[in-house]
């Protein structure tokens, strides 16, 4: 048998595994890598229907969740199919900002003994905008392990907010972007209602400088990808200049 070409192999690794839909439509989660999933929500926003993703990571000791549901409701949903699916506790729930499509399900997670760890300022936006309070705080960046899975939170400075965070998982060379990043079916930046649109761009050359080796970028809304993602987030920021 001829081996695949590379550029279907490629196209296999984004293509997501498989889909499993949770009662009322409210929650999807999809499988990209052995150990990875990708958590979906949805809201309306302005008429339309918008998924949020976040992740799973199943480790030896426990599970990961980056991000929490969009709500009380699809993040109950989200930590059910974990304990059905996954038959393995919640270790750490990491907001990415203090959004709801981010934390908005915070209360349901420390509900179940989850700690919620943030960055300081996502804790202190939370704070002010009657968000919840997290469990545990880090000051800088951050690298941790749990099972044997590493995984590396970095702040490469304001652009969607001023306290957006990505998560790297380099044994699966996955990228978590988060709302920083936008999908290559984006048109415009979206909410930038709190946004810093002079250091987004910086923050994204940023990424691309720390993690050339990212396979796959996911962003918080629309379709995952590779490092385009991040070359068409750029191009959005300067149309947005002009």
């Amino acid at each position: 048998m001829k081996p695949l070409p590379h550029f279907i192999l490629c196209l296999l690794l984004l293509m997501p595994a498989y889909t499993l839909k949770a009662q009322g439509q409210q929650l999807e989660v999809t499988k990209i890598s052995s150990k990875v999933w990708i958590h979906t929500s949805y809201k309306t926003y302005h008429g339309t229907v918008v998924p949020s993703h976040g992740l799973i990571v199943s480790t030896k000791e426990g599970a990961v969740l980056i991000d929490t549901g969009w709500g009380k409701e699809p993040t109950e949903e989200l930590l059910t199919w974990i304990k059905t699916n996954l038959k393995q506790p919640v270790k750490v729930c990491v907001p990415t900002h203090w959004h709801d499509d981010k934390l908005g399900g915070m209360e349901a997670v420390q509900r179940q003994g989850v700690p919620v760890v943030t960055s300081e300022l996502t804790a202190i936006l939370a704070a002010e905008n009657s968000k919840g309070t997290p469990d545990v705080t880090f000051a800088t960046d951050t690298t941790f392990a749990i099972g044997g899975q590493q995984l590396e939170v970095y702040f490469p400075g304001g652009g969607h907010t001023a306290d957006n965070v990505v998560v790297y998982l380099p044994q699966q060379k996955i990228l978590f972007g988060g709302c920083l990043v936008k999908d290559l079916q984006a048109k415009n930046l979206g909410n930038t209602a709190d946004a810093d649109l002079k250091s987004w761009p910086l923050a994204i050359q940023r990424l691309q400088q720390r993690y050339p080796k990212a396979k796959v970028v996911v962003p918080s809304h629309g379709p995952w990808g590779d490092q385009s993602l991040l070359s068409h987030t750029l191009s959005l920021l300067q149309n947005q200049k002009q």
